[in-house]
């Protein structure tokens, strides 16, 4: 690249950067998990904390144990249907034409749940910056 080092230094995080932020999403995610368990009925997470602490945005994932068991179930799932394809073992007696499309196909199912709350999110959050279209919807 035509950058000299120092401009690279300039435009990237240095590791202990790096590792400030990680440590900074892992203290964010353990308070709000705690402020969580204390409360006994549905509070959006940003409640929990000032806008001066921390935010919560992308840190869903840390946060909400179902979406951490999903995610690994759903990966558990999808590496055991590729390890059966590969081996020739099906769950029905058909022969499946296409192993990746069928595969593609269970890796769809799987994740619909965590697209749709993506979709949900970004429809929350398009109205909170733009309130008066969600007139118009």
């Amino acid at each position: 690249s035509d950058m000299t080092v120092e401009e690279k230094h300039a435009l990237w995080y240095s590791s202990d950067e790096l590792r400030a932020l990680r440590d900074n999403a892992r203290k964010a995610s353990r308070l709000i998990r705690q402020k969580c368990e204390d409360v006994s009925f549905h509070v959006p997470q940003h409640y929990f904390i000032s806008e001066y602490e921390a935010c919560s945005r992308g840190l869903e994932l840390r946060i909400d144990p179902e979406r951490q068991e999903n995610k690994h179930a759903t990966r558990h799932i999808i590496m055991k249907y590729q390890q059966r394809l590969r081996l020739g073992v099906t769950s029905s007696t058909s022969v499946i034409a296409d192993p990746k499309l069928y595969l593609a196909n269970v890796s769809k199912t799987l994740s619909q749940r965590s697209r749709d709350m993506a979709l949900s999110t970004a429809r929350k959050d398009y109205f909170a910056a733009y309130p008066e279209m969600e007139s118009l919807v």
